[in-house]
């Protein structure tokens, strides 16, 4: 039903290829277009491909694992986060402000500050404040690697074997992990002058410093493990009999606990409503979140639709920002057509 309409996005040069998932009540539709490379040497996209999903590690993997912790009375969401990392030198940052991304903590990280893991690291716990804490809410990494630390501290595992024996595995997402093995499925991303064609290996800076595991980024995916992990937060939680997360759980995910000054609306982990990303045709019960290397995540709970978009929008230049520019109108489409799913 929509795979013309991605082609012709292809075409349109706003990814090399795309494969997309569009769930609606008991239909899903799956497809794959366009090619999974373009340098060294052209290559046919498919549905098996591996992406890169850069920040939809947060919600995939950490925000999970936060929740969990919530849900064992491990955390509160008013704990101070120097409760648990006494370096972090902010004493009126709490796990909350964390997870809405209202903390004050800058956004990124400039390279030629940091040189290895150990500066990066570092370089977390002594910068300034962008902006008084609670004031307003700017999207950063910053958050979500300070939480990878506390889960890691609390669990007592790294954060990728947490991943795989507490979400992977019990959803049966079997081809999603960390630093994936068979580089040759992965959509390769950027080409830069220092690390040439990335494939296989994280392309956030941060993460790859960090050893392709951190709280952030690094999960490499494919479309069938995507709409596993949709379709669970469709169901309330729920994988068949067993209740993997609490509907309360998600219902916090859902609920609109910060909007920002540019009217940003942040619920814990993910953004909420309609926006310029989502489009105006969702219902404000709907979370989202995106992967800086081209990846987008919706789920629309009131409808009971979701739509997953992966692809290698960077590849081989980030420069390429028609994405950021298209999807609103891609999932305008995508909901004004919603219907023909049932009769395609």
């Amino acid at each position: 039903m929509f795979k013309n309409y991605f082609i012709k996005l292809v075409k349109l040069g706003v990814f090399p290829g795309c494969n997309y998932a569009i769930i609606y009540d008991d239909k899903i539709e799956i497809n794959s277009v366009g090619n999974k490379a373009l340098v060294p040497e052209v290559e046919i996209n498919d549905v098996n491909t591996l992406y890169d999903v850069a920040s939809l590690t947060k919600v995939l993997v950490t925000n999970v694992l936060i929740t969990k912790l919530l849900e064992e009375g491990k955390i509160k969401l008013d704990d101070k986060v120097n409760k648990y990392l006494p370096k972090f030198k902010y004493d009126n940052i709490t796990i909350y402000h964390l997870l809405t991304h209202s903390s004050g903590l800058i956004a990124d990280v400039k390279w030629d500050e940091v040189h290895n893991k150990e500066e990066l690291i570092k370089f977390f716990y002594n910068k300034k404040l962008y902006y008084e804490t609670g004031t307003d809410v700017i999207y950063s990494d910053l958050n979500f690697m300070f939480l990878g630390f506390i889960v890691e501290k609390l669990y007592g595992k790294p954060l990728d074997i947490l991943a795989y024996e507490k979400i992977f595995k019990p959803l049966h997402m079997n081809n999603t992990c960390f630093n994936p093995t068979d580089k040759k499925l992965c959509a390769p991303t950027e080409v830069t002058d220092k690390r040439g064609v990335v494939r296989g290996i994280v392309h956030d800076e941060k993460a790859c410093m960090m050893g392709g595991v951190c709280g952030a980024a690094g999960v490499f995916s494919n479309i069938f493990d995507l709409v596993k992990f949709a379709s669970m937060i469709l169901n309330d939680g729920k994988v068949g009999n067993q209740q993997f997360i609490s509907k309360k759980s998600i219902d916090l995910w859902a609920t609109p606990f910060v909007k920002g000054k540019e009217g940003n609306v942040r619920g814990i982990g993910f953004g909420i409503g309609k926006c310029k990303i989502t489009g105006s045709l969702c219902s404000d019960n709907t979370i989202y979140h995106t992967g800086f290397t081209g990846n987008t995540l919706i789920i629309d709970r009131d409808n009971k639709i979701a739509i997953i978009q992966l692809s290698n929008r960077i590849h081989p230049t980030r420069d390429n920002k028609l994405l950021m520019n298209k999807r609103k109108y891609m999932f305008n489409y995508i909901y004004r057509n919603i219907d023909k799913i049932h009769n395609p």
